[in-house]
């Protein structure tokens, strides 16, 4: 599946969101209470739609169910920026939103950017449910693992050895007023 980089980028955040309210403190379940708890805050949540829709997403947690596998993955390919980015209208005519949802949809649509959240959100979650993500954090993670390994193993120096290591080690700590590790220098 093609995904954006705009939600290359959101989607593991999501995932971190929902994975902080999997469990309290203590490691039990709660899911389901934590959740309760955010839809109970969501009128005073809205306005961190712009800048944070993660944080608010998570309320629509289980809210669709899609019935247009084409017109998701082209969401998700694009950008909430860009002309292709499907509306609001034209994308809840193609899912079914749950009963229990539909308040925090409507409450949504009446703030500021609530159909460009709404979209998003829906986004998040299809790629939730169809695990699609996992190949775009994959590659980023991938990306992201190789040029820390490039900085470790392509270095300008020789290699060197390891007693050379060792010896500059056991100068360092001697200059710092601990006692040499060097057995030939004690």
């Amino acid at each position: 599946m093609n995904i954006s980089p705009f939600f290359a980028e959101l989607m593991p955040v999501y995932d971190a969101e929902l994975e902080d309210l999997m469990s309290d403190s203590e490691g039990r379940p709660a899911l389901k209470k934590r959740l309760n708890e955010k839809r109970q805050q969501f009128a005073h949540l809205l306005p961190m739609i712009e800048y944070s829709p993660e944080m608010v997403a998570v309320v629509f947690y289980n809210a669709f169910s899609f019935t247009s596998p084409a017109m998701m993955k082209a969401i998700v390919a694009s950008e909430p920026d860009g002309d292709d980015f499907i509306p609001w209208d034209q994308l809840q005519e193609n899912l079914s939103i749950a009963d229990w949802a539909q308040e925090f949809v409507d409450a949504a649509t009446n703030a500021d950017g609530g159909d460009v959240f709404l979209v998003i959100t829906a986004a998040l979650e299809y790629l939730r449910i169809k695990g699609g993500h996992h190949s775009a954090h994959s590659a980023v993670e991938t990306d992201e693992t190789e040029d820390d390994d490039r900085d470790v193993y392509d270095s300008d120096d020789d290699g060197g050895d390891m007693s050379d290591l060792e010896s500059s080690g056991s100068s360092w700590l001697s200059e710092q007023g601990f006692e040499s590790l060097d057995p030939e220098k004690s």
